[in-house]
């Protein structure tokens, strides 16, 4: 008989072995979500995932109904606030810019950029109303099914969005009481955000910073555990006196160097575990009854280039490899590009849903 939605995911995250893998979803943008729809014969993202058998779904805190007045939707990145000269600015004071083929972006200006101190420094507020009202009125009905996972909090890419990514790495060397100040704030905000969450009955909560290259960290190890790894352990340990059990790493790149402090800052889930860079063979050997990959599938090789065949291959061999007692949440290891064959991105989910000897 199969396992129910929730039942699979918490088997696998307790290593042991479910009917089939779970699975999850990229956060995918919209122009992707638009070719999944056109490519499914389906007229909504909610039957996109249930069609694909995804047992997961996602929150995130919302914008505030202030902001949504002067906002417009800049296709295909989201809601901000438009500027003069083709320039967007988010609810944070982040301006961007669109890159010259339309479907990407980069940073332009940073509002922290030229402070010397954070006295006048106001971060978005929680109370606005709006910021929870989707998924105060979402979790309790999808709960009944899914697994519900939140959050989206971020330390160190925070950190550099507001003050610049140059500018950021310095103060962690040269200014560690100004990076300390910046990182409380942020911190503060996550812990609010997230207790919230918490309370409304997540199942998972999602932290992250993009802190890797494809041949390693951004910065020191040193600095990781001087900065980042005590805040993470503090979110940790508050959200489970709340009542939330399970936490879920997110960080392109590789992240092979800090495996074991992940482990014990307390992280169950480890994603998007990306296979162009490491090698989880050796990770699952050696850290496998700790911990679950999620993702796993090749966004940078296979879903881009290969053929439907590939791709089938490719998740049949990571399921048998990497699934054995659970362990394993499979999905792309990013979110697929407009312009990746979407019927490889199918062919994950179809793929993965057959597979039951592994």
């Amino acid at each position: 008989m199969p396992l129910s939605h929730r039942q699979r995911v918490f088997k696998a995250l307790e290593h042991q072995k479910p009917d089939r893998v779970p699975l999850d979803w990229s956060w995918f943008r919209m122009d992707v979500w638009e070719n999944l729809r056109a490519y499914l014969r389906v007229r909504d993202n909610e039957t996109v995932l249930r069609r694909l058998g995804v047992d997961f779904r996602e929150f995130g805190a919302g914008h505030s109904r202030e902001f949504l007045k002067e906002a417009k939707l800049i296709y295909p990145l989201g809601w901000y606030k438009p500027l003069a000269n083709g320039l967007f600015q988010d609810e944070w004071g982040i301006v961007y810019e669109k890159v010259s083929t339309g479907t990407h972006w980069r940073t332009f200006r940073y509002p922290l950029a030229n402070v010397q101190n954070l006295d006048n420094f106001e971060l978005p507020d929680l109370d606005a109303p709006g910021r929870f009202e989707h998924a105060e009125k979402e979790i309790p009905r999808l709960k009944e099914t899914y697994i519900i996972t939140a959050g989206w909090f971020e330390l160190f890419d925070r950190a550099w969005y507001l003050r610049g990514y140059d500018r950021f790495i310095k103060d962690m060397y040269l200014d560690p009481s100004f990076a300390n100040a910046l990182l409380d704030k942020i911190f503060k905000y996550d812990l609010e955000c997230g207790n919230r969450f918490v309370d409304m009955g997540v199942d998972i909560i999602l932290l992250c910073d993009d802190i890797a290259t494809q041949t390693g960290l951004m910065f020191s190890p040193g600095l990781w555990r001087k900065y980042y790894k005590p805040r993470f352990r503090q979110l940790i340990d508050s959200f489970k006196k709340r009542g939330c059990h399970y936490f879920l790493f997110d960080s392109d790149g590789d992240l092979t160097q800090i495996y074991p402090d992940l482990i014990e800052t307390g992280f169950q889930i480890i994603s998007p575990s990306q296979p162009e860079c490491m090698n989880l063979t050796a990770l699952k050997r050696e850290f496998g009854d700790k911990i679950c990959f999620r993702g796993a599938i090749s966004v940078q090789r296979t879903i881009p280039f290969g053929t439907n065949r590939d791709v089938e291959e490719e998740v049949i061999r990571t399921v048998k490899t990497l699934g054995h007692n659970g362990g394993l949440i499979v999905a792309p290891s990013h979110t697929p590009q407009p312009n990746d064959p979407i019927q490889n991105v199918v062919a994950v989910y179809e793929t993965a849903k057959k597979i039951r000897n592994f």
